[in-house]
Formats: structure tokens, C-alpha cells, sequence
């Protein structure tokens, strides 16, 4: 691997989560469907999960094809990765839209306005919550890894099947307590 392929990867990710990070239209995609304005709206764990990891595989697939010359195989463990951030955010969604129909539903979604991106992502109607921060922990702590192991080995890091076990639990649990973030309508 010579200085000049690293250089350019380097440029090339620094420039993608630049204009990532500046696009208002993204940004605005990782909020929660809500009836406040865009800029009100608070962000979304599930999707900003998936935006996460959808931004990590791509952008290691660009590396190592510009420093190996060619696109990696993609391997069950990244597919798995994908297809759990997938589902969570779809059953949040789900969650969320069944919610949005029920009149007897008070949604925070609707009545909370955003914060900060954590602040956002990291709680529900009571504040800070442990499976939102669980989940975010260790999605940043294996997203770290991996992408120590694209730079390390030149390869897309295989997820072992307990670590996915690991991400489909938090996720999972997250998801199911999310069914409880929002409270009845009180008269």
C-alpha cells in the first residue's frame, strides 16, 4: 500500500463525510416522523444506526478498492450487519407509524422538539436511556474495529456470529422498549 493510495482514500472518505454531514436533506432523513417542522424534529437511533453503518461498509469498500485495485467480496458477517440495522430501523418505523394512528397516544415524537443530535438519539420521555445507550456504545465500539481492520489487514472484518448476536440483542432490545416510549393521552 504506498502513501499517495492512503492519501487519496483519506481525502476521499474526509470529502464524503463532509458532504454527508453538510447535506440538510440527509441530515433531515435521520429525524423521526413527526408532526413539528424538519428542523424541530428530533434525530433517530434506528436510522441514524443505519446511516452509520451504510456509510462504514461503503466507505471501506471504496478504500480497499482503491488500494487493492479492486471491489472486496462482501462477507456474511457485514450482510448480517446491514440486515440488523435494517430491521431495527424498520420495526422503529413500524412502531412509529402504528403509534401515529392511535389517538390514545401521546407521542414525544410529536411534542418534544430536538435538543442536540445525542441528546436525541441516546433518550426517550424519561431521559437518558440504557438500551439506547448500550446500543450506541457498542455500535461505535464495533464500528471502530472495523474499520481498524479495513486500514490493518486490508479486508472487510468478518463479524463473528456472537458479536452479531451481540448487536441483534441490543438492537433488539431497544427495539422492544421503544413500544414504551411513548406515553397514553392523559384527560
Amino acid at each position: 500500500m504506498n502513501s499517495c493510495s492512503i492519501a487519496f482514500s483519506v481525502a476521499l472518505a474526509l470529502i464524503v463525510i463532509l458532504f454527508l454531514s453538510l447535506n440538510s436533506r440527509l441530515l433531515a432523513a435521520l429525524k423521526d416522523m413527526s408532526v413539528l417542522t424538519s428542523d424541530q424534529r428530533s434525530y433517530s437511533l434506528a436510522k441514524t444506526t443505519l446511516f452509520f453503518w451504510t456509510v462504514l461498509v461503503l466507505l471501506s469498500i471504496c478504500y480497499l478498492g482503491i488500494v487493492l485495485g479492486k471491489v472486496p467480496e462482501l462477507n456474511e458477517g457485514v450482510l448480517a450487519l446491514l440486515g440488523i440495522a435494517a430491521g431495527t430501523t424498520a420495526t422503529a418505523a413500524t412502531i412509529d407509524s402504528l403509534q401515529s394512528q392511535d389517538p390514545k397516544i401521546a407521542r414525544i415524537q410529536d411534542t418534544s422538539e430536538t435538543e442536540n443530535f445525542f441528546l436525541d438519539i441516546l433518550s426517550d420521555k424519561d431521559g437518558i436511556s440504557t438500551t439506547r445507550l448500550q446500543t450506541f456504545i457498542f455500535n461505535i465500539i464495533y464500528g471502530c474495529y472495523f474499520i481498524s481492520v479495513v486500514i490493518s489487514d486490508e479486508k472487510l472484518f468478518l463479524f463473528p456470529a456472537k458479536t452479531l448476536m451481540l448487536l441483534g440483542i441490543s438492537s433488539g432490545a431497544y427495539a422492544v422498549l421503544k413500544v414504551t416510549e411513548n406515553r397514553p393521552v392523559t384527560k
